[in-house]
């Protein structure tokens, strides 16, 4: 008997140590892509500023376009074909796939609302907090720009790439070795591709709803809706409204003299606040009943617990990206112009 167990364990570890082997070889290729991906963006954003900024030193005038052009361009139209050329070697897992019908997206869409908000809120607070008020939300910038890129780059073009990436790109090279590892992991590094403690809460929070819901559906349409609606909603919507009711142009104060116009958009901007705190307050309630029903399938080639960690986080491609990511996060909360002068 004693025998027999020896030689099954004999048989079943070089299975183990190939599975962890496998995993750590794709795990850092995947972060390698990531790594690359993130240093081509930048680099590119960079050069591409740095020319834009002796432009207008010459007196050359441009719409915003431009500034739109050179923030996405670089992602889309470079980094992105280098990061899955990157990835198209690594074989691909299938999971089984599930349909997800009307009634359960509408009850993820509203899942997704106190992680959004409340997210925003911890982000901004302590980027608030780390820059001593000084740090500016890019996006917010962005997202009140008037420029006709607006809607076809947040609500279109970057749910489609970011989903395509971070959900179907890693989900499916990962999930083979552990589906908890491979969510958790997309979460994460999408969080941290955005590059800003601003956005990286809610960002992390929806992109571990987004993983889990491609891991059980394995279906791209699902989490591109869900990426698009909350954009739509939060890039589109509330900056419009913010706008056309004049609540940013007083300093975030109703202003005594505002007209029709004002009024009423200054009334849809409250039902709007109002619908917002509702859904994240019915969302918390789901997420408390739904946590409980979480399933994960267990892996064909899993990796064992105490290896995963290891595995995953400190291979040299996910060091390297975490520290680029955190390096533009302090950047970003620094007034760099004052160290330079």
């Amino acid at each position: 008997m004693d025998e027999n167990r020896e030689l099954d364990m004999i048989a079943v570890e070089p299975t183990v140590q190939e599975n962890t082997a496998k995993a750590k070889k794709s795990y850092t290729r995947v972060a390698f892509a990531l790594f690359a991906m993130a240093a081509i963006t930048i680099a590119l954003q960079v050069l591409l500023g740095y020319f834009y900024g002796r432009m207008l030193a010459n007196g050359f005038e441009a719409g915003s376009w431009l500034l739109w052009l050179i923030n996405f361009l670089p992602l889309y139209a470079i980094a992105l074909p280098v990061t899955l050329w990157i990835l198209c070697k690594l074989p691909r897992g299938e999971g089984e796939p599930e349909r997800l019908g009307v009634g359960k997206f509408l009850l993820i869409l509203v899942m997704c609302f106190p992680v959004m908000y409340i997210g925003n809120l911890i982000g901004t607070a302590l980027s608030g907090l780390l820059s001593g008020g000084s740090a500016v939300n890019g996006l917010e910038e962005l997202a009140m720009d008037d420029s006709w890129l607006r809607i076809p780059v947040m609500v279109i073009f970057a749910p489609l790439v970011e989903e395509y990436v971070f959900r179907k790109q890693l989900i499916d090279r990962t999930a083979r070795f552990g589906e908890k590892q491979a969510i958790l992991f997309s979460g994460l590094t999408f969080g941290l591709f955005h590059m800003n403690l601003f956005q990286f809460f809610y960002a992390f929070g929806l992109g571990l709803i987004f993983a889990y819901v491609y891991t059980r559906t394995r279906r791209l349409r699902y989490t591109v809706a869900l990426h698009m609606i909350i954009n739509f909603l939060g890039s589109v919507v509330a900056p419009a409204l913010a706008q056309k009711s004049g609540f940013l142009e007083n300093g975030g104060e109703i202003a005594a003299d505002m007209s029709g116009d004002q009024l009423l958009f200054t009334m849809l901007l409250a039902l709007y606040g109002l619908l917002m705190i509702g859904l994240s307050i019915a969302g918390i309630v789901l997420l408390i009943i739904h946590a409980k029903k979480l399933r994960f399938v267990p892996a064909a080639e899993e990796m064992p617990k105490e290896k995963s960690f290891s595995t995953v986080y400190l291979n040299l491609g996910m060091l390297l990206f975490v520290l680029l990511c955190l390096a533009v996060f302090v950047l970003q909360l620094v007034d760099v112009s004052a160290l330079l002068s």
